[in-house]
């Protein structure tokens, strides 16, 4: 690992909360990957703000001399097969109407 690897912003990922009762949005770090805390960051109003705008580099509030970068979570990846099942099904209808007709 090299030295610029080491003290680069680290990835965190984020779900975007209000706070019930106001008005408020929070950028919530459900794991610090420094001290791998739960963090609250401001995203804004709710009904003017952008929340997407506060995304990116931040301080760490366990460490201000450090910063990470809040990211949303990764998508989960589609199931593999959904056509190939189709496939399957209307080949199984195509079989059942040639049995029909013997």
């Amino acid at each position: 690992m090299g030295k610029r690897d080491r003290h680069g912003p680290r990835p965190a990922y984020v779900t975007l909360r209000d706070l019930p009762g106001t008005r408020l949005m929070f950028w919530v770090v459900g794991e610090c990957p420094y001290c791998a805390g739960r963090h609250l960051h401001p995203a804004g109003n709710l009904r003017t703000a952008d929340p997407g705008e506060r995304l990116g580099e931040q301080t760490a509030p366990c460490d201000p001399t450090r910063t990470y970068e809040l990211q949303l979570p990764p998508r989960p990846k589609k199931k593999p097969g959904k056509q190939a099942r189709r496939k399957e099904r209307r080949e199984g209808r195509m079989l059942e109407l040639d049995w029909d007709d013997e």
